[in-house]
């Protein structure tokens, strides 16, 4: 699970977070219909009070993804598999940072953190030539997706809305990636990623 852990680690690095949550002992992996979700995050309250998650992927997708050399693994052409392996990651690490902070998070917060997530860790991942390629992997993830045929209608409103948010987020930090400030943009990226899903929308209009 080399891969597995190195996004996740890569996403606790880049919010300044230390979850102390190894991703690969909260897996689970099943065999997804065509068609069909390839990830989903279980949350639940067991008797004693402690938090239990599990982190379902599709156990061909996850394959895939391992098998790439890690310079690979967010390249143009993998996008399809690495994309839902983040948006779990990413769901994974802010439970995990919601629990420590005690901090209640609706679902619609967490699917338009992970949308953005997917796109800050392309674009660090792109670093050297991001500027020039900024629109073309705005366009790559916020509209050229399809969503799985077996969502209802409140779930497919949920990942379009966080979609719609996280894309003017998106426009938000077209400045910074234009001209390379990298240091301004981990800020606020770490700044939306921290605040209330309030300071979120406030970020994003």
């Amino acid at each position: 699970m080399r891969t597995l852990r190195g996004l996740y680690r890569g996403l606790e690095a880049l919010y300044g977070a230390d979850t102390g949550v190894d991703p690969a002992s909260h897996l689970h992996l099943f065999a997804a219909a065509e068609g069909r979700g390839q990830e989903a995050l279980f949350v639940r309250e067991a008797d004693d009070g402690e938090l239990e998650v599990g982190l379902a992927i599709d156990r061909e997708l996850l394959a895939r993804v391992e098998a790439r050399a890690p310079d690979e693994v967010l390249a143009d052409g993998a996008l399809a598999d690495a994309l839902p392996v983040i948006e779990g990651l990413s769901h994974l690490l802010y439970i995990a940072e919601a629990a420590r902070r005690e901090r209640p998070v609706s679902p619609l917060e967490l699917e338009t953190q992970a949308e953005v997530d997917k796109l800050a860790l392309c674009l660090f991942d792109r670093r050297g030539h991001a500027p020039a390629r900024y629109d073309a992997l705005v366009d790559r993830l916020f509209y050229r997706f399809t969503l799985a045929d077996d969502l209802t209608p409140e779930l497919r409103d949920r990942y379009e809305t966080a979609n719609r948010l996280a894309l003017a987020f998106a426009r938000r930090l077209d400045r910074d990636v234009r001209e390379g400030r990298w240091s301004r943009l981990r800020r606020t990226l770490q700044v939306f990623w921290g605040g209330t899903f309030e300071a979120k929308l406030g970020l994003a209009r």
